[in-house]
């Protein structure tokens, strides 16, 4: 991996349960498992076209959505011309009410050359989301994704493959990034595995490309997602990936794992795990990061029995980290208020987690 906050360690293979991770080579660092298939969600694969029409956009209504009419502003964001209805509460444990659909290989090229899996080719993206974009009625927010180093959202064969044999992990994150969609999220996902090099950034060129396809009438993702309401997120490199995005006054919240890079600015409240077991990338790293933001809420999650990658493979949907990032986003994106008691305020659901140790600014308050 490349720098990151904290540092890259060495070492050999860490076992995680029935699967495996490889953390630490001199000279670079290998995240991975075995996929663990996700609880719900179903994937398949979206073809032809959406019927276009719906959606949502800024305002205030009940359920604590965020919802209005065609062209309003919500929360400083950019101007959406989605309009639909208000968001309900969901339980982040659980997988979410919709089949996931996954649009794959689309998108313009990008990522830095050479890839450290694909060499000379640039990438596209991937995209997952709810199958029925056209008939839910809402306005799906979005959240882009970065990959860790050398990493992709699922396998992309032939290059991109999990053979622990063959000490090959690419494609790691299955278990998270369709709990996200199933929950309603539109996630654009680059597959540049270096997610934290370029000008602009991978993720900042798939999400400039998805939002002209929001604004496209030939497009399934016409006037169906929530402009106003941008996330970013990413593990390991993409953390330090996530950390420079967010720089861009789109991303309205955002949340990186076990990675992270100073920030230089920040547009609404971030999330940072780590794991306490974690060779590659230190929590004091992590911990260094968090302390550093005093004007937008800013949580630290220290998971105690994780390591860089141990988080993926802890529970399913039901691992702190995977359960608390649906949470975190669905507080901020969805206006779910009810998630809130998750993370606000001393007496906060994490704060008596005894799988976890937490921090707070003191934005954090209920």
């Amino acid at each position: 991996m490349p720098t990151a906050t904290g540092g890259a360690g060495t070492g050999g293979n860490t076992t995680i349960g029935s699967g495996g991770q490889v953390v630490g080579a001199t000279g670079g660092v290998k995240t991975g498992g075995q996929v663990v298939s996700a609880t719900g969600g179903t994937i398949v694969t979206a073809t032809g076209g959406i019927a276009v029409g719906g959606g949502r956009a800024g305002g205030t209504a009940a359920g604590g959505s965020v919802v209005g009419s065609g062209g309003a502003v919500a929360d400083g964001g950019l101007a959406n011309p989605c309009v639909g209805k208000a968001w309900p509460t969901a339980d982040p444990t659980v997988a979410g009410p919709f089949t996931v659909a996954a649009d794959k290989n689309v998108g313009p090229l990008a990522g830095a050359l050479p890839d450290p899996v694909y060499g000379d080719q640039q990438q596209h993206f991937n995209v997952y989301r709810p199958k029925d974009l056209a008939t839910s009625g809402y306005c799906h927010p979005i959240l882009v994704w970065a990959n860790g180093h050398g990493d992709n959202p699922e396998q992309n064969p032939p290059k991109c493959v999990i053979d622990s044999a063959a000490n090959k992990w690419c494609g790691t994150y299955p278990v998270l990034i369709n709990q996200l969609a199933s929950h309603g999220f539109v996630v654009v996902a680059s597959l540049s595995t270096t997610t934290s090099q370029g000008n602009p950034l991978p993720t900042i060129v798939g999400l400039n490309w998805l939002l002209e396809q929001a604004e496209d009438p030939a497009s399934p993702y016409y006037h169906r997602l929530d402009t106003a309401h941008i996330g970013a997120l990413g593990h390991s490199e993409g953390g330090m990936s996530t950390c420079k995005a967010v720089t861009d006054p789109r991303i309205k919240a955002s949340a990186t794992v076990s990675g992270t890079n100073t920030i230089t600015s920040l547009h609404g409240p971030v999330l940072f795990f780590c794991g306490e077991k974690d060779t590659v990338v230190s929590c004091a790293g992590v911990q260094k990061t968090f302390a550093a933001i005093t004007d937008q809420p800013a949580m630290f999650i220290n998971n105690l029995t994780a390591d860089h990658g141990g988080w993926l493979y802890q529970n399913g949907t039901k691992g702190p980290d995977i359960f608390g990032l649906t949470a975190w986003f669905r507080v901020h994106l969805m206006g779910d208020t009810e998630n809130r008691k998750r993370f606000f305020g001393a007496s906060c659901t994490f704060c008596s987690d005894s799988r976890v140790k937490v921090q707070q600014n003191s934005k954090m308050t209920p």
